[in-house]
């Protein structure tokens, strides 16, 4: 962190954290607002629903669950409770007295995720214009002129509609907000700590009564990991505001559980890629992840803005450069190709024949075919890697294959699938012809939607 709050003098620094419900905060990022609080930063945390669809663990509050507004009037003295425990003195709920975002709920998806509820109300968040919930995001940006903003990766954690939405409407609203932020951060979970995380072998498991899980929910990383934010020193804190959340969470030991009643281990440090913003240097991060969420970040260059200038120039989104293709693109490929190019090589000579006034109509759709099935094929392996490597080698491979079907020494009778016909001679041509052609075609990396 360039600025230190020790010097009098200093820029206090300002981070504003973005959630979707009512516990989010204290479970993804509780340790680290802690840690900041405790360093002299003025960290404010905005909740974008009151967790109105949240079920209900304690059997003497159950009564609540089903009812929205009875649910939303106690996790709102729930999470004043845990900002207490954090001591974080500013807490906000997104649209404020203008407009009231519900929890959209969830259920869980075949793969252990989860996707979006059947029905929802028709103020849930997820129901809103993501415009309209960028426009309010990025007021509380314009008012609390953060440093630092810190919400979900793209994938929400573990999939959450809810998070998935706060993560792209706050995306939207650092570009949209007159304030230019220093750094835009993600909350994302390397592998190792989730299996740590869900690991019921640990000490202390088998005495908080919780079920170990059967599959781990949260989602592989989306972006880079460069920061780890050490928590250790503060885990009192994070847990007081764990258990502040009693509907939604159940704290023993060392360990919490949701209403799944599955045991997850209250980790020593939070983890975040960079969205946008100053990055972390190479030469800091050759040691590893950086320490602090503030790392390399200049707070009084960001002072010295003028938050009203006209044209100010947005926050740009570091883009993540795609990997190159690696051995499972090739071999992908290779078996791809070896379909195509047996399937296009046995039907590729099929034709119809008409007699069109007096004249012999030869209509050969089975090249056709045949191309178009070279051509979808390359094309999903441009797109799916990025890259034109793997599409050029699945085209040799298919024009290999073909020429090996054409030999009558080497495969006998091969030269009945591929003759010395115009339409054969196509056929071998072709997949590389149309390879040459989508290798200057460019094509990008998916962005969230806006």
């Amino acid at each position: 962190m360039t600025t230190s709050t020790q010097d009098p003098m200093a820029v206090v620094p300002r981070i504003l954290f973005v959630h979707a419900h009512p516990d989010d905060e204290t479970i993804t990022t509780g340790g680290t607002i802690a840690a900041l609080v405790g360093e002299g930063a003025r960290v404010t945390v905005l909740s974008a629903t009151r967790g109105e669809d949240g079920e209900v663990i304690p059997a003497d509050l159950k009564g609540l669950e089903g009812n929205r507004a009875g649910l939303a009037r106690v996790r709102e003295a729930e999470v004043a409770e845990a900002m207490a425990a954090l001591g974080v003195r500013e807490h906000l709920f997104l649209g404020g007295s203008a407009h009231t975002f519900e929890d959209s709920g969830m259920e869980w998806g075949p793969d252990g995720h989860a996707v979006a509820a059947s029905t929802m109300p028709a103020n849930a968040l997820c129901a809103a214009e993501l415009s309209t919930v960028s426009r309010y995001i990025a007021s509380v940006i314009d008012e609390v002129r953060p440093h630092a903003v810190i919400t979900y990766a793209a994938n929400g954690g573990y999939g959450h509609p809810d998070h998935v939405r706060v993560h792209e409407a706050t995306v939207a609203a650092v570009d949209l907000a007159a304030w230019r932020a220093g750094r835009l951060l993600f909350v994302d979970v390397p592998a190792e700590v989730a299996h740590e995380t869900f690991d019921a072998n640990q000490p202390g498991f088998a005495e908080t009564g919780f079920s170990p899980a059967q599959t781990i929910p949260t989602k592989p990383p989306v972006s880079e990991i460069v920061i780890a934010q050490d928590i250790s020193s503060v885990l009192g804190d994070k847990r007081s505001a764990l258990a502040a959340h009693r509907t939604q969470v159940a704290v023993s030991g060392g360990f919490f559980a949701l209403s799944n009643g599955i045991g997850m281990k209250i980790v020593d440090h939070e983890y975040y890629s960079i969205g946008a913003g100053t990055p972390i240097s190479a030469q800091r991060l050759r040691s590893g992840p950086a320490p602090h969420v503030l790392t390399d970040l200049d707070i009084a260059a960001c002072e010295t803005q003028t938050p009203s200038a006209v044209g100010a120039a947005p926050l740009r989104r570091r883009r993540r450069e795609p990997k190159k293709p690696g051995f499972f693109a090739y071999a992908h490929a290779v078996v791809l190709a070896v379909l195509i190019g047996f399937l296009g090589a046995m039907q590729h000579l099929n034709v119809s024949v008409f007699d069109l006034a007096g004249a012999t109509v030869i209509l050969p759709w089975g090249l056709v075919l045949s191309l178009l099935l070279a051509a979808c094929g390359l094309w999903h392996l441009k797109t799916m890697y990025l890259s034109s490597s793997p599409m050029l080698v699945a085209a040799l491979v298919i024009v290999i294959l073909s020429y090996v079907l054409g030999q009558p020494t080497w495969l006998p009778g091969a030269d009945i699938i591929v003759t010395g016909t115009l339409r054969s001679a196509a056929w071998l041509i072709g997949p590389m012809f149309i390879a040459a052609i989508l290798a200057f075609i460019k094509v990008r990396r998916p962005t969230a939607a806006r």
